[in-house]
């Protein structure tokens, strides 16, 4: 394991350079990244993913490609730490991808995909906020923070489609029909309590900030809701006592619409 910033980084990011190493020639590699949780300080052993983004010096061949997806199924555990990854030509850094453009692939839960997974703004932004280097430049040196209102557009699209519209609404139904007693997994309840939160501070700020930070950020905004949400970030950080019920789920898709209709308001004031 390597420390950085704090953090005790999982041995698996050592299996995996070893593993890029045999894979791709060093030639190749520009640069290799961690995003997501680890670089937000907020890494969780046994909940959290290891995201990661390697720079390309030019775009990938298929063969390497298929090298690359044979080396995620071996590295794949079935379990956390998944390692996600993008592998990404340096031409491509900070731009939307285009779908049908060459040598850029993906891997979520060991699955490998040719192309974007339509993320990458916010890939970008972290790797210029806080992205922490493995190999090559500085991740700051990239300059890589996308436009920040292609960002606030995205993250507005991103509450209005799919947590209002699509996951607030269909969570609601789903739990009427359940037992308001019976039992919720504690995943649904993090994911739920902070998932609306984050998008609403990079809209408001133009940051990034992890799922922990971001229970904290609503329970601030929306006071009516913080004893929920507490209890989400509680378990977050470990506490085995923070159990939830179907009633908890739909006291947690409550503050969805207001957090949506918040931002909606921050975007449209004038700047």
């Amino acid at each position: 394991m390597d420390t950085m910033r704090g953090l005790v980084l999982p041995a698996e990011l050592d299996t995996y350079l070893a593993e890029l190493d045999r894979v791709l020639p060093a030639a190749a590699v520009a640069g290799v990244y961690l995003v997501g949780s680890t670089a937000l300080g907020d890494y969780r052993p046994g909940m959290s993913d290891l995201d990661i983004l390697t720079l390309t010096q030019r775009h990938l061949s298929d063969d390497e490609l298929e090298a690359l997806d044979g080396m995620h199924r071996r590295l794949e555990k079935g379990t956390q730490p998944h390692l996600d990854a993008e592998y990404l030509p340096c031409e491509s850094l900070g731009r939307q991808h285009e779908e049908g453009s060459p040598g850029h692939a993906h891997v979520v839960e060991g699955q490998f995909h040719r192309g974007g997974h339509g993320q990458e703004l916010i890939v970008w932004a972290t790797l210029d906020q806080r992205g922490i280097t493995l190999r090559g430049p500085e991740a700051a040196s990239w300059n890589a923070a996308p436009d920040a209102d292609a960002l606030r557009a995205w993250n507005l699209e991103n509450l209005e489609v799919y947590w209002r519209a699509g996951f607030g609404q269909r969570a609601r139904e789903v739990l009427q029909e359940r037992d308001p007693d019976s039992e919720l997994s504690a995943t649904w309840a993090i994911w739920t309590a902070t998932g609306p939160g984050r998008l609403h501070h990079t809209i408001a700020t133009g940051e990034i900030i992890s799922k922990t930070a971001a229970a904290d950020y609503a329970a601030e905004l929306f006071p009516a809701y913080a004893p929920i949400l507490a209890r989400a970030k509680a378990s977050r950080l470990g506490d085995e006592s923070a159990s939830f019920v179907a009633r908890d789920g739909l006291a947690l898709t409550d503050p969805v619409d207001e957090i949506c209709d918040d931002a909606a308001n921050r975007a449209a004031r004038p700047r």
